[in-house]
């Protein structure tokens, strides 16, 4: 909708980037304060996040260019332009949850516990980070008549196979999803019968939902053909992590019954 906010002299700033940086700050923030409130060390959250934001970025560009390889072998300078979007999700998470696990080693912070806390924080700089893939265009649903469709016209949107067709807002469905686990865990967190339980709500709500969102995107994604069903990679990727989850909330159950 607006991929550019304004201009400061030769500075360009995009609504994309603008939108991740907060929603990596307002993440941070809840993660704190739930620390706090859990009894944990003040800042200590603080700390764990450079790794962790520098972890999940690197990992979420990086399953974005395998994904578009050729592009990027065409264009290897874009490669570095990452205020034009360009961010899969499940990369961040699985980037970002490797330097968490490395910074929890460090830091020598409670493993499950610390999970459970940065699973709201992920949630709500997720939902902001969704709208500003809805400013720069990315992540576009498949063109639809119903009332809430929405039109992106602006040519420097990177929406450009849907320009000027109504469109879901997939974007905006995410956001909202996200914005409900996020109220949702926050709830949680307080009421979780184990250490590891919100963590493991996180992995199994989302990847339910992200695998049904994407039957509504048509923006190019990469997919494979799995049983005469094209699946996009996101798709795949929540199959293997779904189960994966589910497995963790059983294991961790068991292990404080017995306990």
């Amino acid at each position: 909708m607006f991929p550019v906010l304004f201009h400061i002299g030769p500075l360009t700033i995009h609504t994309y980037g603008l939108m991740v940086a907060s929603g990596m700050l307002a993440g941070i923030f809840l993660a704190e304060y739930l620390n706090k409130k859990q009894g944990g060390d003040p800042g200590r959250i603080v700390d764990l996040s450079l790794i962790v934001i520098l972890s999940g970025l690197l990992g979420a560009r990086t399953l974005f260019i395998i994904i578009n390889l050729s592009y990027y072998q065409a264009h290897p300078l874009e490669v570095f332009m990452v205020w034009k979007g360009g961010l899969v999700f499940y990369g961040g998470l699985i980037g970002g949850l490797l330097g968490l696990l490395a910074a929890i080693r460090i830091y020598r912070m409670p493993l499950w516990r610390t999970l459970d806390i940065a699973a709201p924080g992920l949630t709500l700089g997720h939902a902001l980070g969704r709208v500003g893939c809805f400013s720069a265009g990315c992540g576009y649903g498949r063109p639809t008549d119903l009332p809430w469709a929405v039109i992106f016209t602006n040519p420097r949107s990177l929406a450009t196979g849907v320009l000027n067709i109504p469109v879901h807002p997939t974007q905006l469905y995410s956001t909202l999803a996200l914005l409900l686990l996020t109220v949702f865990l926050v709830w949680k967190t307080s009421r979780r019968r184990f250490d590891g339980q919100v963590a493991a709500l996180y992995i199994i709500i989302y990847c339910i939902f992200r695998f049904s969102v994407e039957f509504l995107r048509a923006d190019p994604r990469g997919g494979a053909d799995i049983m005469g069903l094209f699946l996009s990679t996101s798709q795949i990727v929540s199959l293997v992590l779904l189960p994966l989850g589910l497995l963790f909330y059983f294991l961790r159950s068991r292990t404080v019954e017995r306990d």
